[in-house]
């Protein structure tokens, strides 16, 4: 039996989450399905108001969706109803959306792709300075499609995602703090202070107070529902669509050999160019 890839401690009414999945965090089928456990208990905890999700290896906090896992978890449907589909990952981003309980990302290092995908579906986002975010699904012939496309669109206005999107570049925590992907980025060493405050003075609030402070964001914003599912479609529609034309899939498959190791995914955006650049040459 693997190791788990999820630790959780709880002190008071704070639960930490640390993702480990070493050498550098890849986000995975393994680890979707302890997340969607992890949704399931907290529904129905009312002892814990708050719930920070950071990373226990150093460097990462989530690189991005497993390569080699990729092509057969992300495009099969979680849920079928007014619209076509919502696929397996813009599921959970939504589950842990709509938990009772404050989601805190703490984000030192790089989190990348499916990675900022899931945090961008959650409460709030705080950074260190010096941490890398980066969508780099485009170079590689498709797009975010883990809520990804849609949620930034909505959080950054559509020409910042379309810039993020289509330049697979990396952007630190002060450039994401710009956009509005995080609330704010901080000093490295100050981060886990600060959040690690924050969520203690949250957890001091009465339960009944935090949920009609959510509930009042929810009702504002739920007219947009309707959008955030059409988005999702879309982006389910032009992932099999990229899979037909063929350039994701060999692409894809270049990442893999090359091998997702620590070395490639410190500079993921230029190990891609050079892969690409190995594929005109092919």
């Amino acid at each position: 039996m693997s190791d788990p890839l999820l630790a959780t401690r709880v002190d008071g009414a704070v639960m930490r989450v640390s993702i480990k999945n070493p050498p550098v965090n890849l986000l995975n089928v393994g680890m979707v399905r302890e997340l969607f456990g992890l949704v399931g208990r907290l529904t129905v905890d009312p002892s814990i108001k708050v719930v920070v999700f950071d990373s226990a290896v150093p460097d990462f906090f989530i690189a991005h969706f497993d390569a080699t896992e990729f092509t057969t978890s992300s495009t099969d449907p979680a849920a079928k109803g007014r619209y076509d589909e919502i696929n397996i990952l813009q599921s959970l981003t939504t589950c842990i959306g709509n938990l009772p309980q404050i989601t805190i990302a703490e984000v030192n290092g790089v989190c990348r792709g499916g990675g900022l995908e899931m945090i961008l579906g959650m409460t709030m986002r705080f950074a260190s300075r010096s941490a890398r975010f980066c969508i780099p699904e485009t170079s590689l012939g498709f797009l975010p499609c883990g809520g990804g496309m849609t949620r930034l669109a909505m959080m950054c206005g559509p020409a910042r995602a379309l810039e993020v999107t289509l330049s697979g570049r990396d952007f630190s925590g002060e450039e994401a703090q710009q956009y509005g992907i995080v609330n704010r980025a901080l000093v490295d060493d100050e981060l886990r202070a600060y959040v690690d405050t924050l969520a203690r003075r949250i957890a001091l609030r009465p339960a009944h107070a935090i949920a009609s402070n959510c509930d009042v964001i929810k009702r504002t914003f739920a007219s947009m529902a309707d959008s955030l599912f059409e988005g999702f479609a879309a982006e389910n529609d032009a992932m099999r669509a990229a899979v037909q034309q063929g350039f994701m899939p060999r692409a894809n498959e270049a990442l893999i050999q090359a091998g997702q190791t620590r070395e490639n995914e410190i500079d993921l955006p230029a190990t891609i160019d050079r892969i690409l650049a190995s594929m005109q040459t092919q």
